[in-house]
Order: structure tokens, then sequence, then C-alpha cells
């Protein structure tokens, strides 16, 4: 079989089709500095932290087994426009959490700031993103854990054909599982973006509980608030 090619060229609504690549590091490190430190990115985790530990931490990243960083670029200019990571769940220290089964694919996704804004960027980052992992003929789902309280990434997930499972509690955030089938995945393909839901899946009083157990369940220890000792994942 044919190796996948290094790169990828995908819709990215009307500024032309974005080319997906391999991240490199010491030529992509400061402009990922740069967004992570931003507040819309603030559920990555890693805002106030400098050029050096931003290295660091996409270096260990790479250095995972079936671990890769791609940057999505506007094919015509070069200039990035999103940011994802892909994965195998296998070696993750948030496996035990994802309910992963065989052919289960994670990722974890930053859009560039919105300068000037793009009508359904993180809409056509996903599906650029989808169509790069299923690249792969052994990836049957992807599954992702955004933060519960990360609205707009769950509308927009929503809005391109994500379902969702239960709430999670992790040691650093209350997270809903989030999924895309293969078949899910080539029923919207190459389709417009359909119009995104009003609310997130989870809202109002049913988010408040799922935080209100986060926050109790660490208070009385039945939630762990720290990463096993030697889990690097």
């Amino acid at each position: 079989m044919t190796a996948p090619a290094a790169t990828l060229e995908v819709p990215f609504g009307r500024i032309g089709p974005a080319l997906i690549r391999p991240m490199v590091l010491e030529e992509d490190i400061p402009l990922l500095h740069d967004w992570l430190n931003r507040d819309y990115a603030r559920f990555w985790g890693l805002q106030g932290q400098s050029l050096a530990q931003i290295n660091a931490n996409f270096a260990a990243t790479l250095a995972r087994p079936s671990c890769e960083v791609l940057i999505g670029a506007v094919a015509a200019t070069g200039e990035p426009k999103f940011m994802f990571e892909s994965y195998d769940i296998r070696f993750d220290r948030m496996s035990p959490y994802l309910d992963a089964r065989p052919g289960d694919r994670g990722f974890h996704v930053c859009l560039g700031p919105p300068e000037p804004p793009l009508p359904a960027a993180a809409y056509y980052a996903l599906q650029g993103l989808s169509t790069w992992i299923f690249r792969d003929p052994g990836v049957q789902r992807l599954v992702a854990e955004p933060d519960v309280r990360n609205h707009k990434v769950l509308v927009r997930l929503a809005q391109a054909g994500f379902s969702f499972g239960r709430v999670i509690h992790m040691p650093h955030k209350t997270a809903v599982l989030t999924y895309l089938s293969r078949a899910d995945f080539e029923r919207t393909r190459g389709s417009p973006p359909p119009p995104a839901p009003i609310e997130p899946p989870l809202h109002g009083l049913r988010l408040r509980y799922h935080l209100g157990v986060s926050r109790v369940g660490r208070r009385l220890g039945l939630i762990a608030c720290d990463w096993p000792q030697g889990n690097k994942g």
C-alpha cells in the first residue's frame, strides 16, 4: 500500500484551500506561542508559558509514540490558520477515561486568531483534520474530550457532525466525550457548513451540575487532582 502524502490540500472556505503539513518545531513554535497565550486558547492550559516552555511541550508531544502535530495554512500564501494534534489513544494518559476501542484516534485543535474573521473557519478546520486523520484506513472513529465550559468549540463540533457521550471528571478538567465515526464523516465530507446550533450540548442546569460534581469530588478526594506518577502522556 502506498504511504499517504506528507501534505494534503483541503477546502477552507472563501480564502481557498488550506495545505495541511507537519509542524516544523523551530519554525512554527513562535507563532503557536502567540496563539496559545491568547485568551481564546485558554482551554489548552498553556497561557503564561514562555517560548522555551511551549517548545519543550511540543517536543515532548512529538516524541510520544504515534503522535503528530500538523499545521493548516492557506495554500496560496502559506499563512497558518489552524493547528492540530493527532495521537494514538492507547499511549495517552487520558486513555482510561476515553472508552477507547480499536480504530480510535484522538485529536486536539487550535485555530489561529480570527483576524480578519473567516466565516465557518472552525468547521473547515474540523473537516480538514478529519480528512487528514481518516486517510489512515485503520482509523474508524475520532475521539476528543473538550472542556464542558468551552461552549464555542462544543457548538462547532456539533456543527461538524460530532456526537457527544458521557461527561468525564479528569484531574485537569471536566470534559465531555466527543466522537466522529468514519461513516458520519463520509456523509458530510465536502458539504458546506450547516447552521451551527444555538446552544452547546451541555448548558444551564446540566452544566452546573457536572461542574459542581467535579468541585465536590476533588474536595473529598473522590476525583484525582493530579496525574499518576510516571504518566507523561
